[in-house]
């Protein structure tokens, strides 16, 4: 199950001019199979700023109005020719963070999108495609959703992701 909704986009800050540190997908299995399907390129996913890299404030004012426990913020920048093929996340720095077991059916995630959309910027979600966003736009799924992410634009694609316990059923609010 996912929710699509928006924040309030007054509160997004800057976010291109930042330190974005180059990350690997971290499951090997996954990856795994992406390669087996011919999926052969290493450029599975992108840049990002967590909270080991000095956050910036309006992303933890932004996380925090989800009303999750215990909520960390990622920015991510996804370069052009990045694509992040189907899957579910898996949630190991935040479990690890949290020191949290492997059972984990009440993590949430939300990824907001920090500009209007471009062209050859993709997101989907439980085989549903999400394109044409407006900048503060927000996707809201429970810990296995599978989704894809993608830009195979000519611009970089910036998100801000939020992951968290739930509190209360989201998608009745």
């Amino acid at each position: 199950m996912y929710k699509i909704g928006s924040i309030n986009s007054s509160l997004i800050g800057e976010f291109k001019n930042l330190n974005y540190k180059r990350k690997y997908f971290n499951d090997p299995i996954t990856v795994k199979k992406w390669k087996n399907i011919g999926h052969l390129y290493e450029k599975y996913t992108g840049e990002l700023i967590d909270q080991t890299n000095s956050i910036p404030n309006w992303c933890n004012i932004i996380a925090n109005t989800f009303d999750f426990k215990n909520p960390t913020a990622t920015l991510y920048c996804m370069t052009p020719g990045t694509i992040l093929p189907n899957h579910k996340d898996i949630y190991l720095k935040y479990k690890q963070i949290f020191n949290l077991e492997e059972k984990f059916s009440n993590i949430f995630r939300v990824i907001i999108f920090l500009e209007n959309w471009k062209s050859g910027h993709y997101f989907e979600i439980d085989e549903n495609p999400i394109i044409n966003w407006s900048k503060g736009d927000y996707v809201l799924w429970e810990y296995d959703a599978e989704h894809i992410a993608a830009n195979i634009g000519s611009e970089n694609r910036y998100t801000l992701q939020i992951t968290g316990i739930k509190t209360h059923n989201y998608y009745n609010v």
